[in-house]
């Protein structure tokens, strides 16, 4: 469990460190310090356990690329929140009341830019986690899902066909003098 741990809080100063220098945000000085003071703390105990391999950056870069705004604060938001269980988990696990409240003062810090930049969408982001959730090997899922298909591929060729429209309009509007 510490292993998994170091490796996701390691991602997010990855993560944090990646945003700070494509965006204008701003990383209080004390978070800074307290995500330093952290790194070094789980290091220590195990430098071994971060295999250079990002959690969360590589499947951020290429969505940044080919996903639109609104897509990418949903993704953003469902992010910070793996964040927060991660860190609340951390937390839950440090003996040590400095490492607790460094975490805290991550945790709070996360929490303040999710809810200020990054509007609640809390029925899309439940709707998100319950979809993920479905158990493929039940029966009944199996049986509902065969039932539902013909009109969920229908919704989805609307939504793919009214895209298309879209992309194709912003084209054609840069195209005339």
């Amino acid at each position: 469990i510490i292993c998994q741990n170091l490796i996701l809080f390691l991602g997010i100063c990855f993560l944090t460190f990646e945003w700070m220098a494509n965006s204008e945000a701003f990383l209080p000085e004390n978070t800074k310090k307290c995500i330093d003071k952290l790194n070094d703390h789980y290091t220590k105990e195990d430098d071994s356990l971060y295999d250079g391999h990002p959690i969360f950056l590589k499947k951020l870069e290429h969505l940044t690329k080919n996903t639109e705004k609104s897509e990418q604060k949903l993704l953003m938001r469902i992010i910070l929140d793996a964040y927060n269980r991660i860190f609340t988990q951390m937390k839950n696990e440090a003996q040590d009341v400095s490492v607790q409240n460094q975490l805290n003062n991550v945790k709070d810090n996360l929490n303040k830019m999710k809810e200020h930049y990054f509007p609640d969408k809390n029925d899309l982001n439940k709707y998100a986690i319950e979809v993920l959730a479905l158990k493929e090997s039940d029966p009944l899922v199996q049986r509902k899902a065969l039932f539902e298909v013909e009109r969920v591929y229908n919704e989805a060729a609307n939504l793919a066909q009214n895209h298309r429209r879209r992309r194709q309009a912003k084209g054609s509007r840069r195209l005339r003098p």
